[in-house]
């Protein structure tokens, strides 16, 4: 069942409290609604532009069309309907998504969060810091176009998801172990972690243990010293110098169907241009251009294809567990030192309605196996522990 989460409007925030009183604006920057704005009006006048005449036009292009040639998929008209549409869809979506904003402020004690919405009056609410619950750490998948991107963010929970207080949000990880433990510090508040076996909190005084101390001081070390068989949905290799785990096969999750929905769409596009080359080839101006264009489209396609079914695993070797993002013939790997790791959690994702294996260190947060079903991130996660300990 889905949690309500509160939205958080920005992609970049952070709500610093060295000094207080601190304040700091909830809303989507700039960096990201210019471009759209500029995205969209450029889409607006090449659709205007082209039902105006534009490139459509024989005579302004100095050629005769060929009797023969084939009609194109859709007409002109059509593509430069739905262009104008599009365009000012993006501009009236990036103003509106500028419109909105929280304006935070904290004197040391009180919360006071100002509410603009699109339409109707500002919403005023203050909240005293004793009652929030503690600090939150969560990852928000979410669909860039035809990407999955990770959201970080540290909030201040309260029982009303309405009043929760965003203190960090980046679409950057680097470093979030650390964030979210100062802000747990600084406002005197223990860490909370949504997990497979309900709210993980842990207080201001266990936060400098690494996770072999905290199971020793919590008397569970007990509970690794064996672990069951791997089950069918992980592949277990072990060599001489590694051990390797990975998914048995591909999980999809509703952003990969996503992605594939947009892949779809590019390689129709893909298609209609293919049946339609002469006509490409003369717009373009010369079949070297034409070659080229049709070159980079199809190695486009074949790197989305790759983003689909690209292959995780975790080695773990030399005393480190070793993440490895695998699209296509190239890998992107993360590494954690064992003895530097502060937990490992199977984590619940609210928005995806779906649980992830986060291996947390002091500078960094591996996450591992999206929509891998979680009895087998339970197994990895107890596997990991189990290493790390013998």
């Amino acid at each position: 069942m889905r949690k309500k989460l509160p939205k958080h409007l920005s992609y970049d925030y952070q709500l610093k409290l060295d000094e207080v009183p601190a304040k700091q604006d909830d809303r989507m920057p700039l960096k990201v609604v210019m471009p759209g704005i500029v995205l969209g009006f450029l889409m607006a006048v090449i659709g205007l532009a082209e039902l105006a005449g534009g490139m459509y036009d024989p005579e302004s292009l100095g050629y005769e069309l060929d009797p023969d040639i084939r009609p194109p998929l859709f007409s002109h008209t059509a593509v430069d309907t739905a262009f104008i549409i599009l365009g000012l869809g993006i501009i009236i979506g990036a103003v509106v998504s500028y419109i909105r904003y929280k304006k935070i402020f904290f004197n040391g004690k009180t919360f006071s969060v100002d509410l603009r919405g699109v339409f109707g009056e500002n919403e005023l609410f203050r909240e005293f810091l004793r009652n929030y619950n503690g600090v939150r750490l969560r990852v928000e998948f979410f669909q860039f176009g035809i990407l999955n991107k990770n959201k970080y963010i540290v909030e201040l929970e309260h029982r009303d998801p309405q009043k929760t207080i965003p203190l960090y949000i980046s679409t950057d990880g680097t470093g979030i172990y650390q964030i979210w433990y100062y802000y747990a510090r600084r406002l005197g508040m223990p860490t909370i972690l949504d997990t497979d076996e309900g709210a993980n909190i842990k207080e201001p005084a266990e936060l400098d243990k690494n996770l072999k101390e905290y199971l020793a001081d919590k008397d569970m070390l007990a509970v690794y010293e064996n672990t069951p068989p791997p089950p069918e949905e992980i592949v277990l290799i072990k060599k001489s110098d590694r051990t390797i785990i990975k998914p048995q096969r591909i999980f999809w999750s509703i952003f990969s169907l996503l992605g594939v929905f947009w892949l779809g769409f590019y390689l129709l596009l893909l298609a209609i241009a293919a049946l339609n080359y002469e006509q490409i080839s003369r717009l373009v101006g010369s079949a070297l251009q034409t070659g080229l264009f049709f070159t980079l489209a199809v190695a486009l396609a074949v790197f989305f294809i790759g983003l689909m079914f690209k292959k995780d695993k975790i080695v773990i070797k030399d005393g480190r567990v070793i993440l490895v993002h695998k699209i296509l013939f190239v890998s992107r790997k993360k590494y954690a030192p064992l003895d530097r790791i502060r937990d490992i959690r199977v984590v619940y994702d609210p928005a995806a309605d779906r649980y992830y294996l986060a291996v947390i260190t002091d500078t960094d947060m591996l996450a591992f196996g999206r929509s891998v079903p979680v009895e087998a991130l339970q197994w990895t996660r107890d596997f990991i522990i189990y290493l790390m300990l013998h």
